[in-house]
């Protein structure tokens, strides 16, 4: 009877979780919607834990979680030398409740059955998101597509953590459902015009292929196959589909037009340099307390052509605001999961669900340079997800195999 009851208690909050995660891909971006996600996300916060006191179960906490409370910390004592102080109490509240919601994630998926609903919960969210661009969208006004629901670069990245999982699942499965929504999801990234999200894609792709492919050399031709074959065909879509090239292909010319020192006819281009620019100094002059979290924008506000914007630099927006040692916290998370995926996928055999986790962080990392994402709610989840993934492999093991995990 009890296990029953758990069943349907797992069976509820995880189609909560799903419209959650779909809330995040609907309206998290979009001013007057927000309020729907954070309803939902108390809503799944407060059952996880109902359901946690009801089986007596013992509380998770685990060294990501302890990190991201140092770094949630260093973030609070910025207070102290922020220009705005209310901003840095805005922002720690922020990440003081996703700290809420990542402990309550670490301590609900313990099951290899619950890490992929989560993971199905994205796919179908950003198929969803992607169905709503295409029905919404007026393709007669060739613009970038993806404003009905935000931040068209942040609606790139969304649809691109579904598109990587999707691609997991369909290596994994070989079910042609997940080629299809795959091939749906694709166009959309191209259409939002954001060149990171096409890059975050590609990057998760090679990253998968490369670490799923290294063990020989017949397997490492395999992958340069395959990943020219990849690469080749995005080159076809971007610069010899008229359609996205006006969005996207133009864009990317700019960039290295720009690189090898050519003129562009693309402000944010120069807008985005000269903001690291700033923020490099900044830095110089004050590089262990920083100015105060999320303060970047007062200062950039008061240089020649600035205004109160954020950095675009998740390296520069964290350095400026918390200085060296919240940078160096925030980091030390991301490379504390890396670890612990790669040890989990030298021990078992799922190995592709570390591999995919493994591409995501790794892709968030090298795009820090163009992004801002230490309080985005994806990413966030991802890493919480990301630190379990070798407790969950390790929980759905037999007895005897449990000790090769802990190698």
């Amino acid at each position: 009877m009890k296990i029953c009851k758990r069943i349907c208690i797992d069976n509820i909050i995880n189609n909560i979780l799903f419209f959650y995660i779909l809330s995040l891909y609907l309206f998290t971006y979009r001013e007057k919607f927000n309020i729907i996600s954070n309803a939902i996300a108390a809503i799944l916060v407060i059952t996880i834990w109902m359901k946690c006191l009801y089986i007596k179960r013992k509380l998770i906490f685990n060294n990501f979680l302890f990190i991201y409370i140092l770094f949630i910390i260093i973030c609070a004592m910025s207070f102290f030398v922020a220009v705005d102080k209310s901003t840095v109490l805005s922002k720690v509240r922020t990440l003081i409740l996703l700290f809420i919601i990542m402990l309550s994630m670490i301590n609900y998926i313990d099951n290899f059955v619950k890490l992929r609903k989560f993971l199905i919960s994205f796919v179908y969210s950003g198929f969803i998101a992607s169905l709503y661009i295409l029905l919404t969208s007026d393709f007669s006004n060739i613009t970038r597509f993806g404003s009905e629901l935000g931040n068209v670069n942040a609606v790139g990245m969304m649809i691109g953590i579904s598109a990587t999982f999707c691609f997991y699942l369909f290596l994994e499965e070989k079910r042609f459902k997940y080629f299809l929504l795959l091939i749906t999801m694709l166009p959309i990234i191209l259409l939002t015009g954001s060149r990171k999200s096409v890059l975050f894609f590609l990057m998760n792709l090679i990253i998968i292929l490369y670490l799923r492919n290294r063990d020989s050399l017949s397997k490492k031709l395999k992958f340069f196959f395959i990943g020219g074959i990849l690469f080749f065909l995005v080159l076809f879509l971007v610069f010899k589909i008229p359609l996205f090239y006006k969005i996207i292909g133009y864009r990317i010319e700019n960039v290295f037009s720009f690189l090898s020192g050519k003129k562009v006819n693309e402000g944010s281009i120069y807008a985005r340099f000269y903001m690291i620019e700033v923020g490099l100094k900044m830095i110089k002059d004050r590089p262990i307390l920083g100015y105060g979290i999320d303060n970047y924008r007062f200062y950039y506000s008061r240089v020649p052509s600035g205004r109160e914007t954020y950095s675009h630099n998740n390296f520069i927006e964290l350095i400026v605001g918390t200085g060296i040692f919240g940078f160096l916290f925030y980091y030390l998370t991301h490379f504390i999961i890396l670890r612990s995926l790669f040890k989990a996928s030298i021990c078992t055999k799922e190995k592709m669900i570390c591999y995919t986790f493994i591409s995501i962080i790794i892709s968030y990392i090298i795009l820090s340079m163009v992004l801002i994402y230490y309080y985005n709610k994806h990413f966030s989840l991802l890493l919480a997800v990301g630190s379990i993934v070798n407790r969950v492999i390790y929980n759905d093991l037999k007895t005897e195999q449990r000790e090769e995990i802990l190698c």
